[in-house]
């Protein structure tokens, strides 16, 4: 790929898939990939001027790495410069997010979504990023309406694993954030999992299989799951190895209210989120549940260190129980 790009920087197709946090470095496995991510798309910029799909995912790259400030001007460059881009839109969210700001972002996709299309292929994904927007500022029943009307399964715009991945997220990290479980949606999530991606392959998409098979308290298809992510390990097909099945016992323990058990199996795997692609908001969901654990069997100096360690600048943490942690 670097060869390639090297020689046609312009190949777009080829930056797209490189760029994206679960594209060809996103989904290596590989620890420091926001930062190999980043550095590519400096090096890339000259080539593209103002062109506002590359300042779009140049400034995703740029927040994933930390870089908000030179982030921020670019995403706003690229929205500007073209307003229904929804790769704009998207790297707008992310950067709000990182920079604690969810209530420009609020406004922000509540706005764009209002005239993007139904069934547009970000429609379930951005609304997704609202609805954690509305979490975090304790708006419930709003959160609730923007699952029901474009993140559930039937409503969703988006293919199987985003369906599966923004799904399983909202219903978790409501959770956490101390709502009422829906064992109805839940079923659902698994059901259409087992059907739609019966065997592991993308570790950020096996991350919510996995949590819906927790939920559903279904240990023999997780261990199922566990050991062919193994066997794909073993052989180097696996990129990011032994991180999920590791991962995988914590949740199952989590659920089982067994919290030292999760934390015995979570903690030693904290800053090696970006193993299984995907984005730091995205990773938030593993931290948290880690957080709430600490929380709950009252060992709260650790939880304080969780979250003393936290990148800064991120949105807040709606995790039930927080208060006690400051």
């Amino acid at each position: 790929m670097h060869p390639h790009l090297a020689a046609w920087p312009r190949d777009a197709l080829v930056v797209s898939v490189a760029a994206n946090p679960n594209g060809v470095i996103g989904g290596s496995g590989r620890i420091g990939q926001k930062r190999q991510i980043a550095e590519m798309m400096d090096n890339l910029a000259s080539h593209y001027g103002d062109d506002f799909w590359f300042t779009s995912y140049h400034a995703m790259a740029l927040s994933e790495d930390g870089q908000l400030a030179a982030a921020r001007a670019k995403i706003e460059q690229s929205v500007a410069a073209n307003p229904n881009n929804a790769h704009g839109a998207h790297g707008f969210a992310h950067v709000c997010y990182e920079s604690g700001d969810p209530d420009t972002a609020r406004a922000f996709l509540s706005s764009w979504l209002a005239t993007y299309p139904r069934d547009g292929f970000f429609y379930g994904h951005l609304s997704w990023h609202l609805s954690l927007c509305e979490i975090q500022a304790g708006n419930w029943e709003e959160a609730l309406r923007t699952y029901r009307d474009a993140i559930a399964l039937d409503r969703h715009s988006g293919g199987p694993q985003l369906k599966i991945s923004d799904g399983a997220a909202f219903l978790w990290r409501a959770e956490l954030a101390g709502h009422p479980r829906d064992p109805a949606a839940w079923r659902g999530l698994y059901d259409y999992a087992n059907s739609a991606l019966p065997r592991p392959g993308n570790g950020l998409a096996d991350l919510h299989v996995i949590l819906a098979q927790g939920v559903m308290g279904d240990d023999a298809a997780l261990n199922v799951r566990a050991r062919q992510m193994q066997e794909l390990a073993r052989e180097g097909r696996y990129p990011s190895g032994s991180y999920l099945p590791a991962l995988a016992r914590g949740f199952a323990s989590f659920k089982r209210e067994d919290f030292s058990g999760a934390i015995e199996a979570m903690a030693p795997l904290a800053g090696q989120n970006e193993r299984i692609g995907g984005s730091r908001a995205q990773h938030d969901l593993i931290e948290f549940t880690l957080l709430r654990a600490y929380i709950e069997a009252n060992r709260l100096p650790e939880a304080k260190r969780l979250l003393d360690v936290r990148r800064p600048g991120a949105s807040g943490v709606p995790v039930m129980g927080i208060a006690a942690v400051h």
